[in-house]
């Protein structure tokens, strides 16, 4: 559930920096990327689509330029709120390296990812 919520949370928080923050938007111009996060047990799913300077989120997506792969909600949820947070900024890193995620499609998106995050704060 708490992973559902994060989520959620932060789509509505890359929409409301795309409303309200000009940088955000120079940071999205000409940019069309779709993100996908999921879980492997239970899967829980959301996707992100960039595309004119907007942002479309919903549940899972057959097709994603990436697609971060976590192998429990749990193990999501910790990851993503320390990188939203800035608690640790390793976490992720150290998430690949234990496998406890996977980075399926263009691997250059997770560092764009991680640089637009700057934007919604």
């Amino acid at each position: 559930m708490k992973f559902r919520l994060l989520l959620w949370l932060i789509s509505v928080a890359y929409k409301r920096a795309i409303g309200r923050n000009e940088s955000m938007r120079e940071y999205l111009n000409g940019v069309e990327k779709t993100i996908q996060f999921t879980s492997d047990q239970p899967v829980i799913s959301r996707y992100l689509c960039f595309k004119n300077q907007a942002l479309t989120s919903a549940g899972e997506l057959v097709e994603a330029d990436m697609t971060i792969r976590f192998v429990s909600p749990q193990e999501g949820f910790s990851i993503l709120r320390s990188m939203a947070t800035g608690k640790d900024k390793n976490a992720f890193m150290r998430a690949i390296q234990d496998k406890t995620v996977r980075v399926e499609g263009d691997p250059m998106l997770l560092l764009w990812f991680q640089k637009s995050m700057k934007h919604i704060k």
